[in-house]
């Protein structure tokens, strides 16, 4: 491979390599992400992925956890590379590589509550940036299951709360009790001795996801 390149050098070039962190969370029942408004050219005054290229020493999975710190604070956030985006005229200032990253993130762990947009009403958006977040709703559709639906919850939760993942993510209904009895019989959840507060209607039973998670999918 570097025998090539020496002899055709010509026919390659260098490219910068990027990050691209699709963060994710649900709120208000809607499946919302993480966007900025770009403050110069080029798509100056829309809105993009809040990305960052790779520094010399980092991995991608370094530069990820270094974006994702900065933008949302010090806490543990699940992610997992989805994609590369390759196209020689994705930018147009000089061709950039994207790892795309997904991040799933529990609405009550966000401190800045006015960036996050519902994917079904995005503003303007600059790159391939539109194209990015569509490829990245279909992979989280498609590959939901629990160990997916856990990142969105906190630690104690009532299961009309893991009904609402499954069906904002997954774009379907499921009837309530035919829901309930498939979660509790999966073995992943267990009830606490934990009451919901802070409700108007009659408070739920609390649940937790036990130590180990199965990949079970309610399609």
């Amino acid at each position: 491979m570097i025998d090539d390149f020496k002899k055709n050098k010509n026919l390659y070039e260098k490219s910068l390599i990027a990050v691209d962190p699709i963060i994710f969370t649900i709120s208000d029942k809607k499946l919302k992400i993480f966007l900025k408004k770009r403050e110069k050219d080029p798509f100056k005054g829309k809105y993009e992925l809040p990305g960052g290229l790779l520094l010399h020493d980092e991995t991608a999975e370094q530069t990820m956890e270094r974006k994702l710190k900065e933008l949302l604070g010090d806490f543990k956030i699940f992610f997992m590379q989805f994609q590369s985006f390759t196209k020689p005229n994705r930018d147009p200032r000089e061709r950039i590589i994207s790892i795309g990253f997904m991040a799933l993130v529990n609405e009550e762990s966000i401190e800045i509550k006015d960036s996050w947009f519902d994917v079904e009403k995005l503003p303007d958006l600059a790159f391939d940036h539109k194209e990015i977040i569509t490829l990245a709703k279909n992979h989280l559709c498609q590959h939901l299951n629990l160990m997916v639906a856990k990142q969105f919850l906190p630690e104690y939760f009532p299961l009309n709360k893991l009904q609402e993942v499954h069906e904002v993510v997954g774009k379907r209904k499921y009837d309530n009790r035919n829901f309930r009895k498939k979660m509790i019989q999966s073995g992943c959840v267990e009830e606490t001795d934990q009451i919901q507060k802070g409700c108007s209607h009659r408070p739920s039973k609390l649940y937790k996801f036990k130590a180990e998670v199965h990949e079970i999918s309610c399609k």
